[in-house]
């Protein structure tokens, strides 16, 4: 037997390769960093990425060393690394270190000689396709932007399935690795699942290390056997002393658990390596990794020669159109002096083409000097010395704070100047509420009203950028902006921070009398809002140049090339939304808020009682709203509601503004249009509902009722939608998350009997409580992955989440009381809420039975003893007829 050069009291602690327990841990709650495999667009023709460790290693004995103790963490660890003399061991000999040693070798020079494109060929298959120039743009230049290219489907739905993915990874990995770090033949399908789970993440979904050793046995991995941790004398021993002496079996036992402590920290190191290391960068270098606008948190995987195609198509497009290419000499020029520097564009597949997506959160970098290479060559080889230091410019998005802050303030203070822009439901119902009780009169039902409903094609990108500038001079006056700042100190039970918040002062600070534009949010229960007495002054001179520079100098980098936008204005930024309200705002207070006087003047709203001429006044024989580009218009007269469209639809040619025909919709026959479908109704599934889908609101066309639009659920699976926690501990999260499916549609405008009736109310309510139990479905079927809650615990926090539906909607009634004129009406019980909550939990579980059928018993037990069901009222029976919902039974979960 090999003696120790330590003093050991037992024999069998003596070993070829001995780990104490001194090695490191993986930090609990640690999770696989997927970042990096998302937007990544540079070209590899290697197995990993340039960069990666296993290219600066050499395949001999010090680099391998190296590699494992980076892996393993032994050069932390207080261990015997090998007892053979000068550091060699025999073929055959059981020593651990030596064998990890030689099987990384192993994996360092096969990493040479991958072939990765064959595997890739062969798991990966896409439908052909041939792109050039002609493919993805179209004739109608004059319809296309950058927004969106009108290129055929199929071209951007040639993307890999999620488990061609993860056959090609598994393949790579069975030719690089040794079979002794694989597992065992029977490993292999825990392995491939957990490999699957990870490339089946959602957008923003974490894969913890838990999920990563999610039924892996350390007796699965030949590594991790006694063969490596006792050579065959020591064995004997321990098979004797097991046998004969009991004296020993404490000691034994103590010592083989240490053993099995040790072993599974090795594996959690190795899986963690694997995946971090191994996993991701195969993803990395081979896929092009992004989201899609249908398809909602999911995500999806091109090859990346695929989708190298598919972007220079694009480009070759719309690069001499929209956006003019710039070489390093002008993007130098335009770049210096001011404060920010250029956004990365990225493209977004959608349904009938791809989306340009501007980054202007990120910051971004320029070399201090630049090379006759070109912009594109420093990007992306970087090997001349003087590329090493580069200029950093802030986001966009953060220069541009103190310029929305004060256009914000001038939205609150001066609303008019945006015309009948709205920005959320609230604007919506301080709007539409007034219109609706005005037109009733005291009236048991509402009397005949025509909508009509479009929305701006290409709207950012359509603004005449010059136009634009003239139109802020209107609302910028003022030669100086005074700022005052505040911190928002939010505490939860989680954590702790701070947020600098800004206002706009409406007079000068010397002002004893200030008074502060109150437009902060102040929607969290857990902040306090703390004066830090600072100020800011914001120069008129130095905002315009700001705002100039963002509309007319706006540069971008794709593709390690730079590009200017020529017409419009980006989207993402954090003036967006308000420069685009404000330019269609000025188009209908100089063209159409005039043109819809005209039509009172000539007598078109006499045909239902039309009431005043001014759209400011509360009652009126007309109501226009729009949320940034989407108009709705609502009117007493079809006479005017049809003139109206009929200007909708020849555009306003001043402003580069022309609707989208596709969209145009309306609640009533318009006569001699043509080439205009009017496909924008929905229509129920007893055939004389009708309502006109808007915003996210469904607006009864005859009653003039809301109800929530759902109808963005219907193109993929709801679990596209849910982002599932697996950390920390999976009940108290659901029960958070159940809150959190509530809230959306939880707000005054479909719950006040100013507006709707009794029954649409109950069924508003019904239908929040349909989405939340099919989501409450998918996360409980995803979160079975790793655990399974108790029935008992789950029935008792739906209970605890329909009481709190019930308290958000009387917050939500409350709040809109004291924030404005309007006084909404609640008729609604507490015991109704729940009735109905419980109601929709057993119609969406009972078609899913198999999973929940000691939970459906549970709530039906519940359900059946309320006190609602003794007698059910024809409001409740309204709201739970299924043909009422039937949009919602179409919904995949």
């Amino acid at each position: 037997m090999l003696k120790c050069k330590r003093t050991l009291q037992m024999p069998w602690q003596c070993s070829c390769c001995l780990i104490l327990q001194s090695l490191p841990a993986v930090p609990k709650r640690t999770d696989i960093k997927r970042q990096s495999i998302f937007y990544n667009l540079e070209s590899s023709h290697a197995v990993f990425p340039k960069k990666h460790i296993l290219y600066s290693l050499k395949p001999n004995l010090a680099y391998s060393k190296h590699l494992i103790d980076d892996i393993f963490g032994f050069s932390n660890a207080q261990i015997i690394p090998c007892l053979h003399r000068n550091g060699s061991c025999l073929i055959d000999s059981g020593c651990l270190y030596h064998s990890l040693v030689k099987w990384f070798k192993h994996l360092i020079r096969r990493t040479r000689y991958c072939q990765h494109t064959k595997l890739l060929n062969k798991h990966c298959v896409v439908s052909s396709f041939d792109l050039d120039k002609n493919t993805i743009g179209s004739s109608k230049y004059h319809a296309d932007t950058v927004e969106t290219i009108d290129s055929p489907s199929e071209a951007f739905k040639s993307y890999c399935s999620k488990s061609q993915v993860v056959s090609f990874i598994w393949a790579v990995s069975r030719s690089l690795l040794p079979s002794e770090l694989l597992g065992t033949p029977p490993t292999w399908r825990i392995m491939r699942r957990n490999i699957s789970k990870f490339i089946h993440l959602r957008r923003f979904e974490k894969f913890p290390l838990k999920l990563c050793m999610h039924k892996l046995k350390i007796s699965s991995f030949p590594f991790l056997s006694n063969k490596y941790f006792l050579n065959s004398q020591n064995a004997s021993v321990l098979k004797y002393i097991e046998g004969k002496n009991k004296l020993f079996h404490q000691e034994f036992k103590n010592w083989n658990d240490a053993v099995h402590g040790v072993k599974h920290k090795l594996l959690e190191k190795w899986i963690f390596w694997y995946f971090s290391f191994l996993v991701v960068p195969l993803v990395q270098s081979n896929f092009y990794v992004t989201e899609s606008e249908q398809g909602k948190q999911d995500i999806y995987y091109y090859p990346k020669p695929v989708w190298e195609k598919l972007a220079a198509s694009t480009v070759a497009c719309f690069k001499d159109w929209r956006y003019s290419c710039l070489d390093d000499v002008a993007v130098r020029n335009i770049l210096r002096g001011r404060k920010f520097g250029f956004s990365k564009l990225r493209l977004q597949p959608k349904e009938n083409g791809v989306r340009m997506v501007a980054n202007l959160k990120g910051s971004s970098k320029m070399p201090l000097l630049m090379s006759t290479m070109g912009v594109r060559n420093w990007k992306t080889k970087g090997k001349v010395k003087n590329h090493s230091k580069y200029k950093h410019y802030p986001s966009v998005n953060s220069v541009l704070r103190d310029a929305h802050t004060i256009l914000k303030g001038i939205r609150f203070k001066e609303p008019n100047k945006l015309g009948s822009s709205v920005f959320d439901y609230n604007d919506v119902y301080k709007k539409l509420c007034p219109f609706l009780v005005g037109q009733k009169k005291g009236s048991a039902s509402m009397p005949n009203l025509f909508i009509v409903k479009s929305d701006v094609m290409k709207a950012f990108d359509s603004i005449n950028q010059d136009k634009l500038l003239d139109i802020m001079k209107d609302f910028l006056l003022k030669d100086v902006y005074f700022l005052k700042q505040y911190d928002e100190v939010v505490c939860t039970k989680k954590s702790l921070w701070v947020q600098k918040q800004f206002t706009m002062l409406d007079e000068t600070r010397n002002n004893s009398d200030t008074q502060f534009t109150s437009f902060a949010s102040f929607h969290s229960h857990h902040g306090v809002f703390v004066n830090q007495e600072r100020w800011n002054t914001v120069k008129k001179k130095a905002l315009n140049a700001d705002l100039m520079q963002h509309v007319k100098r706006n540069v971008l980098q794709f593709n390690g090339k730079f590009y200017l936008q020529d017409v419009g204005i980006p989207q993402g930024g954090v003036l967006s939304s308000l420069l685009c309200s404000m330019y269609y705002g000025h188009l209908e207070r100089h063209v159409i808020f005039p043109f819809l006087e005209k039509t009172l003047e000539c007598g078109s709203c006499t045909e239902n009682n039309a009431g005043q001429t001014n759209y400011d006044d509360k009652v009126s024989s007309y109501m226009l709203m729009r949320f940034i580009d989407d108009f709705l218009f609502i009117s007493t007269s079809k006479k005017q509601a049809a003139s109206f469209f009929s200007r909708l639809e020849r555009g306003f040619r001043g402003y580069n503004c022309h609707m989208n025909k596709k969209k145009f919709g309306a609640n009533f026959d318009v006569e001699h249009i043509s080439d205009c479908p009017l496909n924008r109704v929905y229509v129920g599934e007893d055939g004389a509902t009708s309502f006109l889908q808007w915003s996210g609101l469904l607006i009864n066309c005859s009653t003039m009722e809301i109800q929530a639009d759902y109808t963005k659920y219907l193109g993929s699976h709801l679990s596209s939608t849910l982002t599932v926690r697996w950390q920390g501990k999976p009940g108290i999260n659901l029960k958070g998350k159940l809150r959190l499916f509530l809230r959306p549609k939880c707000h005054p405008i479909f719950f006040d009997s100013n507006i709707n009736s009794a029954a649409v109310v109950r069924l508003n309510i019904y239908q929040i409580f349909l989405l939340c139990a099919m989501k409450f479905h998918c996360y409980i079927r995803d979160l079975s992955f790793i655990c399974k809650l108790h029935k008992r615990y789950c029935s008792n926090i739906i209970q605890i989440s329909l009481r709190y539906m019930y308290q958000l909607i009387k917050k939500q009634m409350h709040s809109i009381s004291l924030n404005s004129e309007i006084q909404p009406i609640l008729v609604l019980e507490k015991e109704e809420v729940e009735w109905l909550g419980l109601h929709a939990f057993v119609q969406v579980l009972k078609r899913k039975q198999s999973r929940h059928k000691e939970l459906l018993a549970i709530l039906r037990s519940r359900l059946s003893s309320h006190r609602m069901s003794e007698r059910v009222s024809l409001e409740l029976k309204y709201a739970i007829n299924t043909k009422n919902s039937s949009l919602l039974w179409d919904i995949k979960y």
